[in-house]
């Protein structure tokens, strides 16, 4: 029982971050020199996605092209696109339903909250393959080290 129990609030959890990140909305162009990235924000397109977060944020320090970054915003584009269709069609999960496992309909509601955070992870992970083959072979290897940096200083500010 406690592992449904931790299974449910960890997808309840889930399920909370990616709607409230999913409602935000892209932020405005500002200034900035476009060869870095700055001024064009094409990396807020992907605030939405929990796991791609970290890909964009390491994009910044791999100087993009102008037209690298004009197809990580096509990709992102796309993909919010297909998660906002998909958010509307498949509607929103019956929290009520979903904390209580005495109701007719739990296993139901659970098993379609699952088959939906499944799909939505696949769906996540297809985003960051066509985002990492926009890169050039010197970048996808300057990649590894750009995440090893970038884990290395979550490790630090989590341990202070």
């Amino acid at each position: 029982m406690k592992s449904r129990t931790k299974w449910l609030m960890v997808a309840l959890a889930m399920t909370g971050i990616a709607g409230a990140v999913m409602g935000q909305t892209a932020s405005s162009p500002g200034s900035g020199d476009p060869e870095r990235g700055e001024g064009h924000r094409w990396h807020r397109h992907g605030g939405e996605m929990m796991l791609t977060g970290g890909l964009l944020r390491a994009f910044h320090q791999l100087n993009l092209t102008p037209a690298q970054q004009q197809s990580v915003h096509t990709i992102l584009a796309a993909a919010r696109a297909q998660w906002e269709a998909e958010r509307k069609a498949g509607g929103k999960p019956d929290f009520t339903v979903l904390s209580n496992p005495g109701d007719p309909n739990y296993a139901a509601a659970l098993q379609q909250l699952q088959t939906n955070l499944a799909n939505h992870l696949q769906e996540q992970s297809q985003t960051e393959q066509a985002l990492y083959k926009v890169l050039d072979s010197a970048q996808q290897a300057q990649l590894v080290t750009v995440l090893a940096s970038m884990k290395a200083k979550m490790a630090q500010h989590t341990a202070s």
